[in-house]
């Protein structure tokens, strides 16, 4: 196990996928210590759990409950803002998931004579792809959702929604599904609040580089590191999940992890990265030296 109780210490980052210094941070539960790479200032968890571990003991459906009853119990008065804000988003913009608007806004460029398989890496219900696929529809577009889910049971719930639309999920996990991808098969890959629980970050970028298209692209959300109310409410940030987010990104690592992994990060608008949201979103397109690498090949 990593040590992190002095400075500094070396481990692995991920986004650079080699060991690097690093030094400790304030953040910690329990066994689970954040630290910062000295090299790009990426902050992550030094000893993540591994993949079998987040897929059962931490997988997403049980520490979503367990992190809300947890908030709840410590921080009741903020929980119930919380609660009441998100109520009232919901209200005003119905149904308008911005992941999707991104994804619909994307696809409405595009100038395809074949359908546009988007993949969803950890797809979950599939109720994103259902979304894009119902607005897809309804404009005449021609697409093919696609999923990839490790849990068994929510691969077979979403396999089920996706069917009449022509969709599929691939039972696997993100790195192997991306894997298994034929080259250059893939139009649009969307990430919704996933980036931030894949302990090979750049490992998974990579794999989906070999699967966009020529002008395919990467639609994502994270948790943002740099937002004010983190600054704020420091360890009680509700960005902060132990031990199933692994990686805290900001707009610069984010963009460090993209040209590592041969893609380029657009200039996020301020609304895509605005400091008063706990998230923000990005669009990830092959870099110059990846489009060279393939008219070379």
């Amino acid at each position: 196990m990593t040590n992190t109780t002095t400075s500094p210490a070396t481990t692995t980052c991920p986004i650079l996928d080699r060991e690097t210094d690093v030094t400790p941070t304030p953040y910690q539960r329990d066994e689970w210590k954040i630290v910062k790479c000295q090299e790009t200032g990426f902050v992550f968890l030094a000893d993540p759990p591994d993949y079998s571990q987040l897929e059962t003991e931490f997988a997403w459906e049980k520490t979503s409950e367990q992190e809300r009853t947890r908030r709840e119990t410590e921080q009741p008065i903020a929980s119930r803002i919380s609660n009441i804000a998100k109520g009232i988003k919901r209200t005003v913009n119905p149904g308008r998931k911005k992941i999707a608007r991104l994804a619909n806004q994307f696809l409405a460029q595009q100038q395809n004579s074949e359908p546009t398989t988007i993949l969803d890496i950890g797809c979950g219900g599939g109720c994103l792809l259902v979304n894009i696929a119902k607005e897809s529809t309804r404009v005449g577009r021609d697409i093919r959702p696609l999923g990839i889910e490790v849990s068994e049971q929510l691969a077979r719930n979403s396999r089920k929604l996706l069917g009449p639309y022509g969709g599929d999920v691939i039972m696997a996990s993100a790195i192997d599904g991306a894997a298994a991808m034929a080259p250059q098969s893939v139009g649009l890959v969307l990430m919704s609040s996933f980036l931030e629980h894949e302990c090979q970050p750049l490992r998974l970028l990579r794999n989906l580089r070999e699967a966009l298209t020529p002008d395919g692209a990467i639609i994502l959300k994270v948790p943002n590191f740099d937002c004010w109310n983190r600054v704020v409410r420091k360890e009680r940030w509700c960005g902060f999940r132990y031990p199933d987010h692994v990686n805290y990104f900001t707009p610069t690592t984010l963009q460090r992890l993209a040209k590592e992994a041969g893609l380029e990060m657009l200039p996020q608008p301020l609304s895509n990265r605005s400091p008063i949201s706990d998230n923000m979103y990005a669009t990830l397109k092959l870099g110059t030296a990846s489009v060279a690498k393939r008219s070379a090949a």
